[in-house]
């Protein structure tokens, strides 16, 4: 029997174990993949073995925008991440021309509250960015704010 092995087979191969070891290094982390891995000298792999890795705190290193990892604001909200939000769109100058286009602008500040002046804030935004213009802050906006429109880089309200 004649084993015949293609281009496209060697390449599937690699992605998998690819794929195996990018999950491994994640699990493990790096200093266990370098105890595990057998073209790692054995002395080096014992003193591996006998140093514990570092404790360190968790970092995160990407985060995709959607439902689970950011909220769904809304008019009615409050709380932190409408701050947070509210403070984004002042800082770039939507909140205030909203409030004046509302004939309120002492009432657009950051006060925590998803109010009028926030929504139509939020709707100047999306327009300007050609987004679907609902005046809630769907992961699509939160992707615009934190893209574009976060100048001093303010962490988002990423969910633990």
């Amino acid at each position: 029997m004649k084993l015949t092995i293609t281009r496209g087979a060697i390449s599937r191969i690699t992605a998998m174990l690819a794929k195996i070891t990018l999950s491994i290094i994640a699990t493990t982390g790096l200093v266990g993949v370098l105890r595990m891995h057998p073209a790692v000298p054995s002395e080096l792999r014992s003193a591996l073995i006998a140093t514990p890795p570092p404790q360190t705190s968790p970092i995160l290193i990407a985060t995709a925008y959607t439902d689970l990892t950011l909220p769904t604001l809304r008019r009615g909200d409050r709380g932190r991440s409408v701050r947070m939000l509210q403070q984004i769109l002042s800082d770039n100058g939507f909140l205030g021309a909203a409030g004046v286009r509302l004939g309120n602008p002492s009432g657009a500040v950051v006060d925590g509250a998803y109010g009028a002046i926030t929504q139509a804030a939020v709707r100047d935004l999306q327009r300007r960015y050609n987004i679907p213009i609902t005046g809630r802050v769907n992961p699509v906006t939160w992707e615009v704010l934190d893209t574009r429109e976060n100048p001093y880089r303010s962490p988002l309200p990423w969910k633990p």
